[in-house]
Parts: C-alpha cells; structure tokens; sequence
C-alpha cells in the first residue's frame, strides 16, 4: 500500500463529507427560517383585477356607480444580473446518454469530475513508478467514492433530512458515482492484469489470490454497469433489479481483494442495510383497502386506509403479493398519491392513487379489478412515503400545475392540498392556483373529472377578489369541448405564462410539471423565456427515472 495514494482516497472522502456538511447547514437554516415565517399569518391582499361571475362587474361599495379595477403592480424585484443567472442555471439541453439536464447539473457534475481528477493528479510518491502508482491512485479514489454510492441509492435517504434531496432525485448522482468507480477501477484492473502477465491471460488473473478476488470484484461491478443501460432498465427492470445485488459479491470479493475495502465502504454499506432494514418493517404489514374501481381508459383506483402522514406530491411503492405469484411476491412498483392530506387533523386516515395499464403489472391489476375482487380479495402493503417537492407551494402567491395524462395524480393532490388551505383559513401565501391538464380525449377526463368538479365547487365559496382557480382541459384529440374549461389541441405554455405573468403583475410563480419528457421539456422553456425582473418562473418536475 502506498501512503500517498491511501491519503488521497482517504482525504477526497473527506471532501465529499466536508460538501455534505455545508450543504447541511444551507439547508437546515433555510428550514429554520421557513418554519418561522409560516407562523406568521400572511397578508392576502385583493387580486389585481375583480372577476365577473354573473355577468356584471363587482362595485365599490362606497360608490357603487364605480367600477373597482385594482392595477397590477409591475415594479422589478429582480436585478437583471439575477435573472441572467437564473435562465442561465435552469436552461436544459440534451446529454447524450443521459437525457436532459439543466446547466446548474452539468457544472455539479463538471466539479465532482475535477474533484476526482485534482486528487487522481497529486503528486505521486517518490519511491513507486509513474503508472503503478496511478493504477493504485484509481484503485482508492474509487473506494472513496464508493463510499457514497450506497447512501445515494436509500429511499430513506440520509440526505433528505440533511439538505432536503430525496431519493428520486439522487439517482441520477448515484448513477455518476457508480459509473466513476467503474472507469476508475477498469484503469486500475488493466495496469495490473497487464503487470501480472507473464505466459497466459489466466495466470494474470487467476496467479495469486490479490488477482483472483480483484478480478472476480471487478466482473461484479461490470454486471451492474452492464445491466444498468437504460434500456435494459426501461424493457427489463427484471433483470436489472436482480443483477444489482451483485454489489454484494463486489464487496466480499474486494474486501478479500484489499484489506481497506471495506474502512471505505463500511458507513455507507451500513445506511445501506438500515434502509433495507426499514423499507422491510414499513412493509411488512397488510394496508386495509376500502375500494377499488376500474375507471375508463385503463385506469385502477385505489382507495385504502393510511394512517400514516404524508406531504402533497409524495409517491409509494405498492405490492399486491397475491395479484400473480410468484412474481408479485417481491415486485414493489412507485406510484404516486392522488389524494391529498387532511389539513383539519393530525393525519388522514383514507387514501387513493389511480394506475394507468402501462405493463403487466398494471393490466394484471386492471384485469383482476374489472373481474371483481370481492371473491379474491388483494394482498395490499405500502413501502412509502417518499419524495419531496423541490417547491414549496404554499410560500407563492402564484401557482401552475401542469401535467399530462396520468401525471396528473401528484399535481391534483397538490391542487388538492392547497384548495384545502385555502378553505380551511389556514395561514397559506397562496392565492391563484392554474391548473393545466393535457389528455387525449374526454373518457380519459374520466379519471378525475368528479374530483376537479368539487375543487371548483368549493373554491366557488371562496372570496373572489381574494382567490382564484382556473382549471383548463386541453384535448388533443377531440373536435368538440363539451363546456368552457375544455380546449382543443396543445397548450403553448410560452403564451400561458406570459399571461398569467401580466395578470398578477410582480411576484415569482411557482409552477408544477408532470408529464411526458416533452412536455417537461417544453415548460422548462417557456418558464426560463417568461422570467424577467418581475417575475422568476420556479419549476418542479416531477418524474419516475429508473
């Protein structure tokens, strides 16, 4: 072992810790103070302009013969050098191989790439050669990153409580580690297979036991590396799942294969069994289900009892063991809620999600539904909740759902959640909420049309200069629009924004995406086009990546 090369692994671990430290602080002092303003009821001033409802313009009481027409304040709030950095950061482009990622993600991922190559460059011991003591460089570098690649694959991440990024947004950093460790131990096992060689490529790998239990450490990893492409993961989930647990034998085999292995891995791999071990507890248990229907166009709901609190916009994994066994013994899928939680008490005790036949799980269940389940009733069990909105909705005066198709299930339970508030008097920033679905036709309307009906029928009782809900339905493949919140053809969510923009005047807007990867796409544009010194346009996406 050279100390230089133990050093630098070991002092780049220690990096990355110091990073999760800051970011820790950032965040756990935003918290503090968010939780201070939410004790303070807001202010809820009067809409920029009163809207007619019955066909007559509202009048000033004090001179009824007055037309009252509040202006909106347009006023800058944002410097311009602000805004520049705001479009700049949240541009998206294309990454080949990766997908869409904005500039803010590339320069995160650009400065874990020369942390890695600062300390891969260090200067080198005196008393080994150049290449050997590269190869051995690899080799550490790779173990303190590994460090972090089993936290950053827990549902019950420890980064959520520590700076508020939850699991399914961590994916994607898991994914860069564990493709880092890969190229960084593929350098390390060349050099010494190469160095090893003497008569036979089995001898370079198979010579001494140090090779043997590298080699075999190694294969493990190049298994999940393989097996990780994303079309195995989007056609064969299968086998990607399964094929992952060969980290098991990457960290039998490389603990043999070098005694620090495991001083690397050890707290990590020990979060790791944690989660395991509490995703196991939360699931264990049956969840009582009060209802299921098969609604047109393919879509399961669920109703069931959920005792348990959850946020707006979070997601589960369910588990139906009994649907088709084996296989549904052990298959865990995410879905999201559709529900939303009560405001009135202490915690919910009714749930629902709604599941669109997309696979064979969802038709299995879809099918089994439509039959009748009363004579086969369902083995339901809930591994969840997960996920946090990068948003915090109710600090916006302003808010946009967008969705598209089935992705409307966690927009309508964030709608629901702050209709809610609203209703319920409860100190909420909130005063305008949009609501954007796009759907093929009417039938898939279906899915929510009655619950979108009484969100509007309740937000009927609210005062109107004081608060406002404009659901629109956009039908891409109807020619008819059977009332006025239904319009044919797409949205331009440029031409949109805009206006809600000259409506509310200054102020920053939240807006909520979930939907197809085009759509997502497309709204990210249109917020980063819309943003100026009056308004900054704050998107979430919402999305399942494998």
């Amino acid at each position: 072992m050279e100390s230089a090369d133990f050093a630098a692994g070991y002092y780049q671990s220690m990096t990355y810790l110091g990073i999760v430290i800051l970011l820790s602080i950032v965040y756990q002092t935003g918290q503090i103070s968010k939780y201070i303003s939410r004790t303070k009821w807001p202010e809820v001033p009067d809409l920029p302009y009163k809207r007619e409802k019955t066909g007559r313009i509202e009048r000033n009481i004090d001179n009824p013969r007055e037309a009252v027409t509040v202006v909106p304040d347009v006023s800058n709030i944002h410097s311009t050098p602000k805004v520049y950095l705001h479009k700049f950061m949240n541009y998206t482009v294309g990454v080949i191989t990766v997908g869409d990622m904005s500039i803010a993600e590339i320069l995160l991922f650009v400065l874990y790439i020369v942390i890695n190559v600062i300390f891969l460059l260090l200067p080198f011991s005196a008393d080994a050669s150049g290449g050997e003591t590269l190869s051995k460089r690899c080799a550490y570098l790779a173990l303190a990153n590994a460090a972090f690649v089993f936290p950053l694959a827990t549902r019950n991440s420890v980064f959520l409580k520590l700076f508020g990024v939850p699991f399914e947004r961590l994916i994607r950093f898991h994914r860069w580690v564990g493709r880092t460790i890969f190229f960084l131990l593929t350098f390390h096992a060349s050099f010494q297979i190469q160095r090893s060689y003497n008569t036979s490529v089995s001898e370079a790998l198979f010579g001494t036991p140090t090779n043997r239990w590298g080699f075999l450490a190694y294969l493990s990893i190049f298994i999940i590396i393989l097996t990780s492409h994303s079309v195995i993961r989007r056609k064969l989930f299968e086998l990607f799942y399964w094929s992952h647990f060969s980290f098991i034998f990457f960290v039998i085999f490389g603990s043999l294969h070098q005694e620090e292995f495991i001083m690397f891995l050890g707290v990590g791999l020990g979060l790791y069994v944690v989660d395991r071990f509490t995703r196991f507890l939360i699931g264990i248990g049956p969840i009582n289900v009060i209802g299921m229907e098969a609604i047109q166009s393919g879509v399961t709901r669920i109703i069931f009892e959920f005792k348990d609190y959850y946020e707006p916009g979070q997601y589960m994994f369910i588990n139906f063991s009994n649907l088709k066994p084996p296989v549904t013994w052990i298959a865990w899928h995410p879905i999201s809620f559709s529900s939303a939680p009560s405001v009135m008490d202490d915690g919910v005790h009714f749930a629902s999600v709604h599941m669109k036949v997309q696979g064979g799980f969802s038709k299995n269940l879809y099918d089994k539904t439509q039959g009748g389940i009363e004579q086969t009733p369902l083995n339901f069990r809930i591994d969840g909740p997960y996920g946090k909105p990068s948003i915090d909705f109710m600090q916006y005066r302003t808010v946009t759902l967008i969705c598209g198709g089935i992705g409307i299930t966690p927009m309508i339970s964030i709608l629901r959640d702050l209709v809610d508030r609203q209703v319920s008097n409860m100190p909420i920033v909130t005063q305008a909420i949009y609501f954007i679905w796009v759907i093929p036709d009417t039938d898939a309307y279906q899915w929510f049309g009655s619950d979108l009906r009484e969100l509007m029928a309740r937000a009927e009782n609210l005062p109107e200069n004081k608060y406002l809900l404009d659901i629109k339905i956009f039908l891409t493949r109807s020619t008819t629009t059977p009332s006025s919140i239904f319009f044919q053809g797409r949205p331009d969510f440029s031409v949109l924004m805009q206006d809600i923009k000259q409506y509310h005047g200054s102020g920053d807007i939240a807006v909520g995406v979930c939907g197809p990867g085009i759509m997502l796409k497309q709204v990210r544009n249109a917020a980063i086009k819309s943003s100026d010194e009056t308004c900054l346009f704050k998107v979430h996406c919402e999305t399942f990546e494998l």
